[in-house]
């Protein structure tokens, strides 16, 4: 490659053989010489290109590109994407039972289990109302804010259901201790 940069006739070159002869290796030699000879002259000149933030640049990017061509697709076996790997490897791969099973369960308590369905009971008028009253009332404020002409008037009567409905759902609330059965009913129900 080198020989087509050089301008010089086969003749004017030193150990120069046509057709690759003996000279060739002779050639490969002056070569080594001459490359030693040009870095112990430019030791300090390569000393300091060596140690330039664009060498270390350079290296870095070097070490970054070598690091991403370690693993390619080429490395890998055709296995390594299909399901030939030996089964009971993984926390998934679990094929016990548990005692999360759902089938475990309706064998170990039997098939007659229903699940259960409370009824809600009878509701109070009065309740009714005060809930109907508070959620209008939210509701009504919340309208009013796109109504600006009539939004004192609006805002001061649901304010005031509003208000009713929460005082009114307040006062019938009946507490815990009196839907407990006994002194130690914690309320739980299961």
């Amino acid at each position: 490659m080198t020989d087509l940069n050089n301008s010089n006739a086969d003749e004017e070159r030193p150990n120069a053989a046509p057709n690759g002869g003996e000279g060739a290796s002779s050639n490969a030699d002056d070569l080594d010489a001459a490359w030693a000879e040009f870095a112990s002259s430019h030791a300090d000149d390569l000393q300091a290109v060596e140690h330039s933030r664009s060498a270390k640049r350079f290296e870095k990017h070097a070490q970054r590109r070598e690091k991403e061509a370690l693993l390619s697709i080429q490395d890998l076996d055709q296995g390594t994407f299909t399901d030939d790997t030996p089964q009971g490897r993984g926390p998934r791969d679990f094929t016990g039972s548990s005692w999360l099973d759902t089938d475990s369960v309706m064998d170990r308590y039997g098939d007659d289990f229903t699940p259960p369905n409370p009824s809600i009971g009878h509701v109070k008028i009065s309740k009714l109302v005060f809930w109907v009253l508070l959620t209008a009332g939210v509701a009504g404020i919340i309208a009013s804010a796109f109504m600006p002409a009539l939004a004192g008037i609006l805002e001061s009567i649901f304010g005031v259901c509003a208000l009713i409905g929460a005082a009114g759902l307040i006062v019938q609330h009946k507490g815990h201790t009196q839907t407990r059965r006994d002194v130690f009913d914690d309320g739980a129900r299961v």
